[in-house]
């Protein structure tokens, strides 16, 4: 599918918009990935919004080479072991991070309120005023629905007929019509 609708603004505050946004803020795993590669700098908890990890990584990488500088090959090999070991939990810290922070995002974008106000006694879904008129009116309306003992096809009986009664009526019918016709 095509990216081009994330350059497409239409200027309005509704749903489009919003995504459009959150589009934009959202943290993408493959390019904290990439920066993952390059942990001695430590961009990718820069990119995840923890500028303290970076900070550190940053230091580390420092010392190691001071330690190297020095000739102390078993400090810098240590501080490296630890730093690569970092960077190891690192992997599973980049995949719930983003998920972290993508979802705070979208609850931000979507829970924010937007300019326009409510209508005039809007109260929810729906109100209470009206609500007997409605209901009568639904009353009426039931859809080829008849209520027990209302139909007079049944006699004003509170269920339909059962099998044996049916033959019984049809038997009584036939014999009337018998009974009528000329001999």
């Amino acid at each position: 599918m095509s990216e081009a609708w994330k350059n497409l603004d239409l200027e309005g505050e509704g749903l489009q918009s919003a995504n459009l946004k959150l589009v934009q803020k959202m943290k993408k795993r493959k390019q904290a990935y990439i920066l993952l590669a390059f942990f001695p700098s430590g961009l990718h908890r820069d990119y995840l919004e923890n500028p303290l990890g970076g900070w550190l990584y940053r230091i580390a990488t420092v010392a190691c080479i001071a330690t190297l500088a020095t000739d102390h090959h078993w400090a810098a090999w240590t501080i490296l072991g630890l730093m690569s070991a970092a960077a190891l939990y690192d992997i599973r810290w980049v995949e719930d991070t983003v998920a972290a922070i993508n979802k705070a995002l979208r609850i931000q974008a979507y829970k924010a309120k937007s300019g326009a106000p409510a209508p005039k006694n809007f109260r929810g879904r729906y109100t209470d005023e009206g609500l007997d008129d409605y209901l009568e009116v639904k009353a009426q309306e039931r859809g080829g629905h008849i209520p027990p003992g209302t139909d007079p096809a049944l006699n004003s009986r509170s269920r339909a007929p059962s099998f044996a009664e049916q033959e019984a009526m049809l038997k009584a019918i036939a014999k009337a019509k018998s009974d009528q016709s000329p001999r």
